[in-house]
């Protein structure tokens, strides 16, 4: 899993608009007869200029709830203030009388079917995939998840973006902006799919941001010629790494790639001269004002700063095993 930092700059844009819109679902549009209903006054609004209308089938009571402040607060709050709100407000709808079920419904209605699965994806996908810029699967960093249009414009790939909080058990949260988390279909649809996180026990590339630190990868070996890749947390007296590596089921994913991209960064030190790593590494550059950075970004692919991990495809993985690579032999000098 890879942090992605609090992204406010997007969560600016984003939170704009999906406020707008759902100030207009609960209230309607100003008007003559609607003096009460929402406007926000911005000409470049692209949620009040179009002909978005009032959600009619709502419980009164239920749209009672959210004032301007709350509305806020779900859109906009961090996870863990996410929950606490989501309680308080089921809470309050019970005191009216009706069931946490009831709420959830509701809740479905406005934020799932209509909020989520209509107008976030014909209208939000591509443009906050776009603010966040982040270029490989959060979970897995294992497949681009860049957006790409078609000349014209229209839409042609995006990363799906997974609940942390699974919206079938939080449909309240589904376009809250720090439970919207960029993934590949693998991750979202077929790994985490409606696993339930926890913040006390999983990680959360929104908050933890000692993610990449907490675990590394290794690799042991099954045979002199067949090797395998393990991934385990570095903290053994801490649960939280090891239950995210677990659930996200980071050591299948890689498994795969043992006889591929493991393969051959061990086929570089083993295949050829006890110091071949460092050649390349050393003295290919000879002379240039190259750093180390550069270096493994033009040899492997790969970028080694924590930050830059989402930039390219098994960035974390590949700097995990060569630096291991490295630090087996003791005639390959240490940098």
């Amino acid at each position: 899993m890879i942090y992605l930092g609090e992204q406010k700059k997007a969560l600016s844009r984003y939170s704009e608009e999906v406020i707008c819109w759902l100030k207009i679902k609960l209230k309607g549009k100003t008007s003559k007869t609607n003096p009460d209903g929402h406007n926000c006054g911005q000409t470049s609004c692209k949620v009040c200029s179009r002909q978005f209308q009032i959600k009619n089938d709502l419980n009164p009571n239920f749209v009672r709830l959210f004032t301007d402040r709350n509305i806020h607060a779900i859109i906009c709050s961090k996870p863990r203030e996410l929950i606490f709100k989501e309680d308080i407000l089921c809470q309050m709808f019970i005191r009216f009388g009706y069931t946490k079920e009831k709420f959830k419904n509701e809740c479905e209605k406005l934020f799932v079917k209509s909020g989520y699965e209509d107008f976030f994806y014909n209208t939000l996908n591509y443009r906050l995939a776009e603010w966040l810029n982040i270029h490989t699967c959060t979970y897995c960093n294992r497949q681009y998840t860049m957006v790409m249009r078609k000349p014209n414009g229209n839409k042609a790939m995006v990363p799906q973006f997974d609940h942390w909080f699974a919206k079938s058990e939080h449909p309240l949260l589904a376009l809250s902006f720090y439970n919207l988390i960029p993934s590949c279909g693998i991750c979202n649809s077929s790994i985490k799919s409606t696993a339930t996180l926890s913040l006390d026990n999983h990680f959360h590339p929104y908050v933890d941001n000692e993610i990449s630190n907490s675990f590394r990868f290794s690799y042991f070996a099954k045979s002199p010629n067949e090797y395998e890749v393990i991934c385990k947390s570095i903290d053994h007296s801490s649960l939280k790494a090891q239950n995210t590596i677990d659930i996200l089921e980071t050591k299948l994913l890689y498994k795969g790639h043992s006889k591929k991209e493991l393969q051959d960064l061990i086929d570089l030190r083993y295949k050829y001269s006890d110091n071949y790593l460092n050649t390349l590494l050393h003295k290919t550059f000879n002379g240039l004002d190259v750093t180390k950075s550069d270096k493994y970004r033009l040899l492997f692919g790969i970028e080694i700063d924590v930050k830059n991990y989402h930039k390219r495809p098994f960035s974390k993985f590949k700097k995990d095993i060569v630096d291991e690579l490295i630090s087996a032999t003791n005639r390959i000098e240490s940098f």
